[in-house]
Parts: C-alpha cells; structure tokens; sequence
C-alpha cells in the first residue's frame, strides 16, 4: 500500500480522508468550505475510533473533483 497525502495518495482503495486533505484535493483554499459541503448535506462525516476529527470518504472527494465542476456553482450556494 502506498498512502500519500491529498492528491500524491496513490491508493486505489477506499479511505477516510481529513478535512484539510479533502480540501487540497477538490484545490481549496481552506477546510472549512469541506465543512460547509458537509452542513449542506452534500457529504457525509465518519467518526474513526481513537480520534474526535470527522472524515469523509475519499471516493466522494474524488468523484467531485472528476466532475470538472466548481461544487460550489453546481450546487446553487456559497462558501
């Protein structure tokens, strides 16, 4: 296995991904538009055990950044 970080994961796998690394992803400048992906409904959190910080799936992630779309535009609100 060959975990990276961001966009230099090179794991094919399903995983859960930090926030901040779901920002560097989708190119965000800042976490908390992945938090307000996250209070719209848009995406889902998962608790980890032995850790308080939520995550979300990285195909999710993925998937958004493959649509070539601003989330932000296509889902009619702002971050």
């Amino acid at each position: 296995m060959n975990f990276g970080y961001g966009k230099k994961d090179s794991y094919k796998g399903e995983r859960f991904i930090t926030f901040t690394e779901a920002a560097e992803i989708l190119n965000f400048n800042s976490h908390t538009k992945i938090s307000t992906l996250v209070d719209n409904g848009l995406l889902e959190t998962f608790t980890l055990p032995l850790t308080t910080r939520a995550r979300v799936r990285k195909s999710k992630i993925l998937n958004l950044s493959r649509m070539n779309l601003n989330p932000i535009q296509f889902y009619d609100f702002e971050i």
